[in-house]
């Protein structure tokens, strides 16, 4: 649910992504580009400017989800309630999943995990050897107590990993349910662009042109 507008305005004026910015100036040849102009660019460069922006946002615990919730007026039907309801209960299950909009291909798990089942046989190691004669006495059991901690770091692992994917997957399949009621939404008008962005509202052919190319 990316405003194509709203991060080209960001990109321009926010200092957190500087890094864009600097890069949008080379690609441009130019050292002042206006928002339009970013905002062109961000249409035209396939997905690599938003997903740099998606990245920076997602590091710094930042949302890129810019459709807001949605208040219902006294005067809407009992249906166009009902949609909003479902909208933004959608919308906010789309934030709260936002982490696992990328599959764990590289994730730092194997990483992390390999790291603590390191230091857990590292420590276990040290109290073994300082503190008993278990090495002489029973060193093969010692070993196969180190290769149990191992089994179980992997484990841990495959465990992370495979619940990493089943978010993905949730995630994909509800960002594809939310667009879709999106577009119901405005093809029925339910819901405006004044209503679903608090900010740089783009015309809803911007919208579907970004959403599909980019989010």
């Amino acid at each position: 649910m990316i405003n194509i507008k709203k991060v080209a305005h960001q990109i321009k004026f926010d200092g957190m992504y500087n890094t864009i910015y600097i890069e949008v100036q080379d690609e441009l040849n130019n050292q002042n580009p206006t928002v339009g102009e970013i905002e062109e660019l961000l249409y035209n460069n396939d997905e690599y400017y938003i997903w740099e922006y998606k990245n920076l946002n997602r590091y710094g615990e930042l949302s890129s989800v810019h459709a807001k919730k949605l208040e219902p007026k006294e005067d809407d039907k009992p249906e166009i309630k009902s949609f909003k309801e479902s909208l933004n209960e959608n919308i906010q299950k789309l934030k709260n999943l936002e982490n696992f909009e990328v599959d764990s291909k590289n994730s730092a798990y194997s990483i992390w995990i390999g790291s603590v089942g390191v230091m857990v046989i590292f420590m276990a190691h040290n109290i073994v050897a300082l503190f008993s004669d278990l090495y002489n006495t029973h060193g093969t059991l010692v070993y196969i107590s180190f290769a149990i901690i191992s089994g179980f770091t992997y484990w841990g692992y495959r465990k992370m990993k495979q619940n990493h994917e089943n978010q993905h997957l949730k995630y994909t399949d509800l960002h594809q349910k939310t667009r879709a009621m999106i577009k119901e939404g405005f093809e029925k008008g339910y819901i405006t662009h004044d209503e679903l962005f608090e900010a740089f509202e783009a015309s809803e052919d911007e919208f579907f042109r970004d959403t599909t190319k980019h989010d």
